[in-house]
């Protein structure tokens, strides 16, 4: 059974790569790009589904930044604004593991 369009996505992509990968070929870590809100939730499997929020004037740079390098190295996300003028990038569902190397090494 399909899930959502990310998550058929995420599956039929090469896992992303470790920090310690992206070192040694030479690409570095984005810096922070600390949000206002993590959101977390299980969805199945020991798989998570994240949503990082940002608001305020550097809201909008610092969510289209970590949906750019997200999906560079290979992490489907979505980038979308909430009615509340907020930004919101969305990935996932991932393993407990990636969900730390992307949470350790893009968002904070």
């Amino acid at each position: 059974m399909s899930g959502s369009p990310l998550e058929d996505e995420f599956d039929s992509a090469k896992p992303p790569a470790e920090p310690d990968e992206l070192r040694e070929a030479g690409r570095d870590l984005p810096g922070p790009t600390r949000p206002d809100k993590i959101s977390i939730w299980p969805v199945e499997q020991d798989r998570f589904g994240i949503d990082v929020l940002y608001h305020g004037a550097t809201g909008f740079r610092r969510a289209d930044q970590v949906q750019r390098q997200l999906s560079g190295f290979g992490v489907p996300a979505i980038l979308r604004q909430e009615p509340d003028g907020g930004w919101i990038v969305r990935f996932g569902p991932v393993p407990r593991t990636q969900m730390l190397t992307v949470l350790n090494g893009f968002v904070w």
